[in-house]
């Protein structure tokens, strides 16, 4: 197909009187297309016009798009072919289309197909917005992949980044990296544009999202707000979401990191080269686009407290305490005693009352710091001794002895609960009873107990509740031992029943 450009020429050539031969020839084009573009008088090409099989079920399809919606008005063009499909094998025809050109056809003729907007661009004055958000990443610390939550935030107007990653993330560590950013601009702006995370939102989300009230006392704090954008509409943050692409693609490739610590240091570190690339949107870098808005930010408060929580935890029998599944060592006077700690970004503090009884460096889960130290002289942990309730049950055969042994393999550390979940059913019912019962749990592997409580109850109304075959109601009332339960005679009601005088009219009395 000749282009607009040949096109127009073949025609400014025809006007001058040229023959068909010497336009051809000049242009290097059959004469056969001369006269095609001679012919239609038009430099404009003529759209590529390629017919489709489905040409002729355009209308059917169409009217199944609108039936196969679902509850929120979405169609599904998997059930539409399928529809399709039926119909023709009605008619005794087959659809020799796949689905990826059956849905090719539905675009070019504009069915489901969603029309396309642009996307909307946010410009933002200095020291106006900043945005904040998360991405989990798989990272290679000191030779073992662990997963670490990167949190960031951009300045909206001279796109200045930082960046820290954490083990986990919370409204905790929110505050903590937050605060630290705030100190890296040495400045923030008024306005803090984030998703309908838990880690802010009490409630709600969009416009309508509540923060919880430690978030508001934060926000006081250093004088801006939180904006959560809709449902959906992610592209209100975007500004934050570029960059993480150049964090993964850039900072995490090529990069060995021994723990936590050294992670943070060369992100650092990172930092401070990648604020100062050359910007193609802007021109300029984001350093230098800092300088114009670092006058508009808002000033951080004369005294930045640090972050921290408390808990309360008793010290337990090894000399220690537990908190978020790892444990720090105490002293031994504390055994058995209540105790606050204190929880900061790198530091667990235990206290008594006002007093520091110790202070431990954080650990982090799967890091070779994570393992317990137990301090000297603090007793060893006694092994659990037998249940009494398990020693009475085997005591009762061989059969629960091996339903006892399967049970333990089974539940693990649970089987204790149904130890003494067992004894208490030997307990309330007799003997022969559950010894029959577990047999047959034992036979189905049934090692649920309250399943075995159910097939008690069901033994017991097979044999004192159900009535035997063939019996009938009359002959229930005939026995002895019906008429004997009966707690008073049949009332003789005669008695109640007026009757006339003789002579007299029954009516009128």
């Amino acid at each position: 197909m000749l282009d607009k450009e040949t096109r127009t020429a073949i025609l400014a050539l025809a006007a001058k009187e040229r023959s068909q031969r010497e336009i051809a020839q000049a242009l290097k084009v059959s004469r056969n297309s001369v006269r095609a573009v001679l012919a239609s008088g038009s430099a404009e090409p003529a759209a590529a016009q390629r017919g489709s099989v489905l040409d002729e079920y355009l209308e059917a399809i169409q009217s199944l798009h609108e039936k196969c919606r679902n509850k929120r008005g979405q169609a599904n063009l998997v059930r539409v072919r399928e529809k399709l499909s039926e119909r023709l094998r009605q008619e005794g025809k087959l659809l020799e289309v796949s689905y990826a050109t059956f849905t090719r056809f539905c675009r070019e003729r504009g069915i489901g197909a969603e029309e396309k907007t642009p996307a909307g661009r946010i410009v933002t004055a200095p020291g106006e917005e900043m945005q904040h958000d998360t991405s989990p990443y798989d990272i290679e610390l000191g030779g073992k992949k662990m997963r670490r939550h990167g949190a960031s935030l951009v300045l909206g107007y001279s796109r200045m980044l930082y960046l820290q990653f954490y083990a986990r993330f919370d409204r905790f560590h929110m505050k903590i990296f937050l605060t630290e950013a705030f100190e890296y601009f040495l400045g923030l702006c008024r306005r803090c544009v984030i998703d309908n995370t838990s880690c802010a939102i009490a409630l709600g989300s969009g416009n309508r999202a509540q923060m919880s009230p430690e978030v508001e006392a934060f926000e006081e704090r250093f004088g801006f707000r939180f904006l959560a954008h809709e449902v959906g509409h992610c592209d209100r943050k975007g500004k934050i979401e570029r960059p993480f692409h150049f964090i993964e693609n850039n900072f995490l490739v090529g990069r060995e990191f021994k723990d936590d610590d050294d992670l943070n240091l060369q992100a650092l570190e990172w930092l401070e080269a990648a604020n100062r690339r050359r910007l193609r949107e802007f021109k300029a870098s984001p350093l230098e686009l800092f300088a114009a808005e670092k006058g508009a930010l808002v000033p951080l408060p004369l005294y930045v407290p640090p972050v921290y929580r408390i808990w309360q935890r008793q010290v337990d029998r090894q000399s220690c305490i537990s908190l978020h599944g790892l444990k720090y060592p105490v002293p031994a006077a504390y055994i058995e005693k209540e105790v606050q700690v204190r929880e900061t970004k790198d530091q667990m503090i235990v206290l008594d009352g006002h007093k520091e009884i110790v202070a431990h460096k954080k650990k982090v889960a799967g890091s070779p710091e994570a393992a317990t130290v137990v301090p000297a002289g603090a007793p060893r942990r006694r092994k659990p001794a037998q249940l009494t309730e398990e020693g009475k049950l085997k005591a009762l055969g061989d059969g629960m002895i091996a339903y006892l042994e399967a049970l333990k393999a089974a539940r693990g550390p649970r089987y204790f609960w149904s130890v003494r979940r067992l004894w208490r059913l030997l307990c309330q019912y007799r003997a022969e009873d559950l010894k029959a019962a577990v047999a047959k749990a034992h036979q189905y592997r049934l090692f649920d107990v309250n399943r075995i409580e159910t097939i008690l109850l069901q033994d017991a109304a097979e044999k004192d509740y159900q009535l035997p075959l063939g019996f009938e109601a009359q002959e229930c009332e005939n026995l002895p031992e019906y008429r004997k339960g009966a707690a008073t005679p049949e009332p003789d009601l005669n008695d109640y029943i007026p009757k006339p005088e003789e002579g007299g009219n029954a009516d009128a009395q």
